[in-house]
């Protein structure tokens, strides 16, 4: 472990600057609308709530005897139930605990003690100036300024994205034939 955090250095570190404003949208929402979200939320809350409150209380009027009132919906019967589903719910969760300290417990012995995995060595500049056929100064130069202006674009064809944007071709073909048209070309 010891010998991984040796080797290991942050290839690309970097401070990032991140506008939420920039990335949220915002958009104009009638105010009839507005206010139907808000009375939906409230009495979605409200009978989440009330449902929570029942249930609790309800478990703990049922175990000393208290008065419990019933509703349409909400009775002693629906406690009952409950409760029975609750104890199920805990004893899987315990099954599920125990199981996963052993899976654990099984993983550390048998394999805690291999360190196969390697981290890649850092780049260098003169790997990074070999392919996008730079200079070594330019290299340093663009790791280190914090605005660069390149003349020409430095991404390999082979790489993929070096072409021009068929877009703008298809943009600049449209405007030379429209320039055609207005002036007699």
């Amino acid at each position: 472990m010891k010998e991984m955090n040796e080797n290991f250095t942050n290839p690309l570190p970097q401070k990032v600057e991140y506008d939420l404003e920039e990335h949220l949208i915002y958009g104009k929402q009638k105010g009839w609308k507005k206010v139907l979200e808000w009375i939906l939320t409230i009495c979605a809350w409200t009978l989440l709530l009330s449902y929570i409150i029942y249930l609790v209380y309800g478990v703990f009027a049922v175990d000393n005897g208290w008065y419990l009132p019933e509703f349409t919906i909400y009775n002693r019967e629906m406690i009952m139930e409950i409760r029975k589903y609750f104890f199920i719910l805990f004893i899987v969760l315990l099954i599920f605990i125990v199981l996963l300290i052993l899976w654990k417990n099984y993983n550390l012995r048998r394999f805690g003690k291999l360190h196969r995995r390697r981290f890649r060595p850092p780049v260098e500049n003169k790997e990074l100036a070999d392919m996008f056929e730079l200079d070594e100064k330019m290299v340093e130069k663009m790791q280190n300024e914090r605005y660069i202006l390149l003349e020409t674009n430095i991404v390999p064809e082979d790489l993929g994205i070096a072409g021009k944007n068929p877009k703008e071709d298809k943009y600049e073909d449209e405007m030379e034939e429209y320039h055609k048209q207005k002036y007699n070309l």
